[in-house]
């Protein structure tokens, strides 16, 4: 039996500890000289560039710790730019990951900032025991569509619509519902912007779909046969495809393989709105802009402030007539390589801005089968059978205005 040399072993638990602190010792020194990164800003203003599309202004604010900025298409890398009128901060995402900054305004306020490649967490939750596609009937009334569900077991007639920012109730059947109120939130629609009463903590169920913790805003200038509206924030996770001709709205966690013949358009969101570029021709100019694409308009389009109030488009837009301020156009539309001649629109004035956005409505829209890829951030379409469908186009104008503005 082989004596321990306690002494060598005295000694070798000395150099090992040794080591240890070492190890330890750099680890520290290297952590407390990671430092977080500081940009300067006189103005609370900043310009946040998100990709190669999404462009968001920003205003600082000191008293939010962190104020975070979520990721466009979190589930991609992307190059994030912050801007302020002084530096600018330029940082490259993965998805899942955070990255924080601190801007000092105007040498006194510091305001700590958080870019995140996340969802946002106040997103509706989805049961995600799903078996994909999950294919659920609509119908159409006007060119809006609808789908039956229930609100905390209550049924509902639903209007599905890529162009709402958050879930919405109709004020008259709020009752119905038993709705419980303790929120209220700001909305900016046709009746202006108003600060609403909020609904929260929701169960939704539309066919096999449940979502749990759902926030609906009450409103007053729905439909007598509109329950509720709900938006594409309740999809940001997955991809949504809505089939005309089969009258189909499919979720699928996969991209289809019939894909591979529609169009493909990059997109960003807007509030979970998805926006696409398409190009407008009117007077022989060629204008390509980013509109939403909100099946949630029962017309064709609108062109607001955004696109009104650049270089010198208001006054390059020549009217049929004007209207409360609003010129109303004649102009032809390209989408997805497909052209809709002599759509008449109105043009809100930049001088007197109402925050509406550029939009495509369903009138248009509804002439595509669409697949929206929220995973990845691109929108498929393909003509269908709706094609030879009417929209508003100068014929009808004709055939609806005055005689005394025709001679006009």
């Amino acid at each position: 039996m082989k004596a321990l040399n306690y002494q060598k072993i005295q000694g070798n638990i000395a150099r090992l500890t040794l080591v240890i602190i070492f190890i330890f010792s750099a680890a520290w020194n290297s952590f407390s000289q990671v430092k977080i990164p500081l940009i300067k800003a006189s103005s609370e203003k900043v310009v946040i560039k998100d990709g190669a599309h999404c462009r968001v202004d920003w205003k600082l604010d000191p008293l939010t710790k962190p104020d975070t900025y979520f990721v466009n298409i979190p589930s991609k890398k992307s190059t994030v730019v912050f801007k302020t009128n002084q530096e600018e901060l330029t940082l490259a995402t993965e998805p899942g990951k955070s990255y924080d900054f601190v801007v000092l305004l105007n040498n006194r306020d510091t305001c700590y900032v958080r870019i995140s490649a996340q969802l946002p967490p106040d997103l509706p939750s989805m049961d995600s025991t799903l078996q994909y596609p999950i294919r659920i009937p609509f119908r159409l009334i006007g060119s809006r569509i609808f789908l039956n569900g229930s609100i905390n077991k209550k049924e509902v007639s639903i209007q599905f619509d890529l162009g709402a920012g958050t879930g919405v109730v109709n004020r008259n059947s709020s009752e119905r519902l038993d709705l419980s109120f303790s929120s209220f939130t700001t909305v900016s629609n046709t009746e202006g912007v108003n600060s609403e009463r909020t609904s929260l903590e929701n169960q939704l169920k539309i066919g096999s779909i449940d979502w749990k913790g759902v926030s609906l805003t009450e409103v007053g200038n729905m439909k007598s046969h509109e329950d509720v509206i709900i938006g594409n924030s309740f999809f940001r996770n997955h991809i949504i495809e809505i089939d005309y001709d089969k009258m189909e709205f499919v979720l699928h966690r996969d991209l289809p393989l019939k894909t591979s013949v529609y169009k493909k358009l990059p997109v960003f969101y807007e509030q979970n709105r998805p926006k696409f570029q398409a190009v407008i021709r009117h007077n022989n100019r060629q204008y390509d802009f980013w509109f939403l694409f909100d099946t949630g308009r029962d017309g064709t389009m609108l062109l607001g402030e955004d696109f009104t109030g650049k270089g010198n488009i208001w006054s390059e837009l020549t009217p049929l007539t004007v209207i409360n301020n609003r010129k109303i156009i004649r102009l032809d539309a390209t989408i997805a390589d497909v052209e809709f001649k002599d759509i008449v629109t109105n043009a809100a004035d930049p001088a007197k801005p109402n925050g509406r956005s550029s939009l495509f409505g369903n009138q248009i829209l509804n002439h595509f089968n669409v697949i929206l890829d929220n995973k990845a951030g691109f929108l498929y379409l393909k003509p269908n059978g709706r094609t030879k469908e009417p929209y508003s186009n100068y014929e009808s104008y004709l055939n609806q205005i005055p005689s005394s503005i025709k001679k006009n």
